[in-house]
């Protein structure tokens, strides 16, 4: 048995209290989004969604799909794409959720009191709630997109659209109300679903889905608001996360 002197006693002491602080740091639970850490981040959870098991199962709100049912085939369109850039089905989509719109939460990390990843409506009805009180965020911010994770692995997710500012559709055919622009859906949906799988933002890649710009209203070739093909770079990093699926299989790509 050796001896301890009360100065060796207190070197320890600082160690194990150093050693306890910065391994609890490391592995806390986290709840942020997707505007966190670098801005040049690309991959934000190197490991996905871990061994949580897929497919990952994603809800949809019934307040989207009662609006306007085409709204369901844009998100599908963004679940195949990310799907077929992994070569395996690492997302599904289930229209089940009646009780819950963005209005039910009165902030932003409020979903994750639920049991469900999802995607919401966040707008003003009955005069309470609406995007900025809900989440705190700017009208000019189409969708964000909010995690829980510990270790570099997400365990849940959850994606609010703006629906107070926009609406959403199909830029290429739809038109603008009086008071909103109209958002393409599937191109929202696609960067905000490369989110939840993991992905940052692309800022210095415009071609990129991850960028975190795109424009409003009908599209022209002079205003494009569309960008609903993955760009080589996007493939690559989704793959890194989630390794081991088929060849790539797209319609379309960005090279």
């Amino acid at each position: 048995m050796r001896i301890v002197t009360k100065s060796t006693f207190l070197f320890i002491l600082i160690v194990f209290l150093f050693l306890l602080i910065s391994c609890g740091l490391q592995n806390r639970i986290v709840q942020q989004d997707d505007n966190i850490g670098n801005i040049n981040d690309v991959i934000m959870y190197s490991s996905g969604w871990g061994s949580y098991g897929y497919p990952i199962t994603i809800d949809i709100s019934t307040q989207i799909t009662n609006e306007n049912a085409k709204l369901l085939g844009y998100i599908q369109n963004a679940v195949n794409t990310w799907n077929n850039a992994i070569g395996r089905n690492i997302l599904v989509l289930r229209t089940n959720i009646d009780a819950y719109t963005g209005n039910s939460f009165p902030n932003l990390y409020a979903p994750f009191q639920v049991a469900y990843k999802a995607l919401y409506y966040d707008q003003m009805s009955g005069g309470r709630g609406g995007w900025v009180n809900n989440t705190g965020k700017d009208t000019n911010v189409i969708a964000t997109t909010i995690f829980q994770a510990q270790n570099n692995t997400i365990f849940g997710a959850n994606i609010r659209f703006n629906r107070d500012s926009y609406i959403f559709g199909d830029t290429t055919a739809d038109s603008n109300t009086n008071t909103q622009y109209i958002a393409d859906l599937e191109s929202i949906a696609l960067h905000e679903l490369g989110h939840i799988l993991g992905l940052g933002h692309a800022i210095n890649e415009s071609e990129s889905v991850m960028y975190p710009y795109i424009g409003v209203g009908p599209s022209s070739f002079s205003s494009p608001t569309t960008a609903r093909c993955l760009s080589a770079n996007d493939i690559q990093r989704i793959r890194a996360i989630y390794p081991g699926g088929a060849s790539a299989n797209l319609s379309c790509m960005v090279n």
